[in-house]
């Protein structure tokens, strides 16, 4: 017996609408979780950093459910978590895997988003100042994540299939991108690209930097090919 439009909706709603709402509902607690780990990590660098002869600033901000921020030094860390939830492209690898094919269900993912802005860009409203995605991280109904940008991150974190985030991967992954952002140092813009200045730009330039000012990345996730083997 064919169905009728009514069964149809109420089978997707069934399936889709409610492993979209399962993902949604794992990725906020595991943005929860990672604000946990960042307010330890603000007291752990505090205590280490307060014998350097230069004072340097760590903080750790709360900006709501779906936000937070980790400043350290010149450096600041901003998480956003999408109140959407995504599905991926026909080529994308994972619905390639064992594990997506047994149950569609699966690639339906929550995201949070990490970058990194230049302390003084956010300190001093710096509008025209970008920020630098370094990763994604997305998380299914299950709990099951993978992450994609820049390495290390995207390299050890491609195994959709088994891993599972927990308080150890949530460290790492903080780690790393710390990492990251400190060894990613701020280059002086060529001189004929700030040659020539607005008398708007003049003006915004009186209290902030001069020019707008951000660390360019210049790669492709991972998650748009395969993971290397």
């Amino acid at each position: 017996m064919a169905k009728t439009k009514v069964q149809e909706i109420v089978d997707l709603l069934h399936s889709k609408s409610c492993a979209k709402q399962q993902a949604f509902e794992e990725t906020l607690a595991v943005m929860q979780e990672f604000k946990k780990v960042f307010q330890g990590y603000e007291s752990n660098l505090k205590d280490q950093v307060e014998g350097f002869k230069q004072k340097l600033e760590i903080s750790y901000r709360d900006n709501g459910d779906f936000e937070c921020q980790m400043q350290f030094a010149g450096d600041t860390i901003v998480l956003m978590m999408h109140t959407n939830v995504f599905d991926f492209d026909n080529s994308h690898y994972i619905h390639k895997m064992r594990y997506v094919k047994e149950d569609k269900t699966r690639e339906y993912c929550g995201l949070i988003q990490v970058y990194n802005f230049l302390s003084d860009s956010l300190k001093y409203n710096r509008m025209y100042d970008a920020g630098a995605l370094i990763a994604r991280v997305f998380v299914n109904k299950d709990r099951h994540f993978f992450v994609d940008g820049r390495r290390p991150l995207g390299f050890i974190y491609n195994d959709f299939e088994h891993q599972v985030v927990n308080e150890m991967h949530i460290n790492n992954i903080i780690e790393e991108a710390i990492l990251f952002c400190l060894n990613y140092d701020l280059m002086v813009p060529p001189f004929d690209l700030v040659s020539q200045i607005s008398v708007e730009q003049q003006a915004f330039a009186s209290y902030s930097s001069g020019f707008n000012t951000s660390k360019r990345l210049g790669f492709q996730f991972t998650s748009e090919h395969k993971p290397e083997e």
